[in-house]
């Protein structure tokens, strides 16, 4: 396990704040990822692998009873992947 770098509270709003000596490598509006072992929480930055995972589950309406993963519809509806 990682070193303890101080204690933050949550807030009536169920965030957290992470102290700035655990946010290099992050910026505003990326994702992590929580997972529970036991008692213990652990947050770790998403990593590509699992952004495409979760991207390629997605599945889209085609207004016509048909459903496409996103993977199809993108290359369908000419989108773009960046």
């Amino acid at each position: 396990m990682g070193v303890v770098v101080g204690r933050v509270k949550i807030d009536s709003k169920w965030r957290v704040v992470l102290p700035r000596e655990v946010r290099e490598g992050l910026k505003p509006g990326d994702e992590v990822v929580v997972e529970r072992l036991g008692s213990t929480i652990v947050m770790r930055k998403a990593s590509r692998e699992e952004l495409v995972r979760k991207f390629e589950e997605l599945k889209l309406y085609a207004g016509r009873g048909e459903n496409w993963d996103a993977e199809v519809g993108k290359h369908r509806f000419g989108g773009v992947k960046h």
